[in-house]
């Protein structure tokens, strides 16, 4: 397999940067003059890298002869080094995401206009026509209102994502493309399967006022177990009351007996009293009868 890999590098005080193909990285630093032989560069390369270079060519103008600076080096292998050796100057290679490419006739993002065979449109609104422009602007590929070219078009956009997943992922257009689809097709109907929300506001007043509801209700239910509860409680004291008071105007019981009795009655009194948080201990010198 190949490795591509873009070269921009510094000879003689110029300056330099690279990109390969597979995951397209770019570390911009600065030109290579254009006056440099090829086959020198690709000698320097491979004497100071190890590798062999297959293939060396200058990048040309856009709709002209004219070379530039950047150079694309094909070297042989399936991986890409993590940095190039180059007249002394070891430099690390950075990840580099291309801008999406776009037929200049039909303006579609899925072939270049050397292959296209279909009739050149206007740009801005995707027709056919000659002079100047003078209808709303329409994109030919989202149909939205703005012109072919626009970067804020979804399509541009999808494009831009579709080469990041190929570029971190060294993967081909074509299986980035594969993947994009897919894991759009599963978003789309995973959000076909959420339950629509009309108002999300009055969906969280419901829910607010059914946990309060629950919680009043759990709170007038241990009230009522409580009240039964200390009612029980009462009860049963108000019953030993009345049994010590009974015993003790007994005139068939013994002296001591009746002290004990007293007492005892003195002692539950205390217990009542201190549990009563707003009581006065003036209770507890009130006579029993």
């Amino acid at each position: 397999m190949r490795c591509t890999i873009t070269f921009f590098g510094k000879i003689h005080g110029h300056k330099y940067f690279y990109r390969y193909n597979l995951g397209k990285c770019i570390r911009p630093i600065f030109d290579i003059p254009t006056s440099t032989p090829l086959e020198k560069l690709a000698a320097e390369i491979e004497d100071k890298n190890g590798c062999i270079v297959v293939e060396m060519r200058r990048f040309l103008k856009q709709n002209s002869p004219k070379e530039m600076s950047p150079v694309l080096i094909t070297i042989l292998g399936t991986t890409v080094p993590e940095a190039i050796k180059i007249w002394f100057i070891h430099q690390r290679l950075q990840q580099f995401i291309d801008r999406p490419r776009q037929c200049n006739k039909c303006f579609s993002f899925m072939h270049p206009s050397h292959i296209c065979d279909k009739t050149i449109i206007c740009y801005l609104c995707g027709v056919v026509h000659i002079g100047p422009c003078q209808q709303h602007e329409k994109c030919i590929n989202c149909n939205g209102p703005h012109n072919a070219k626009s970067r804020s078009c979804p399509s541009y956009i999808t494009e831009q994502k579709i080469l990041e997943l190929k570029c971190r992922n060294h993967i081909t257009i074509g299986e980035a493309r594969g993947i994009f689809q897919q894991n759009k097709a599963k978003y789309s109907k995973t959000v076909k399967t959420m339950p629509a929300v009309t108002n999300i506001k009055d969906s969280i007043n419901a829910k607010f006022e059914t946990l309060l509801q629950a919680m009043n209700d759990r709170f007038e239910r241990q009230m009522a177990i409580f009240a039964d509860m200390l009612q029980k409680s009462m009860d049963c004291i108000c019953q030993n009351f009345c049994k010590i008071i009974t015993q003790c105007v007994d005139p068939g019981s013994s002296p001591v007996r009746k002290k004990k009795l007293f007492s005892n009655l003195l002692q539950m009194s205390s217990s009542i009293t201190s549990r009563d948080a707003g009581g006065s201990k003036d209770a507890e010198d009130m006579p029993l009868w």
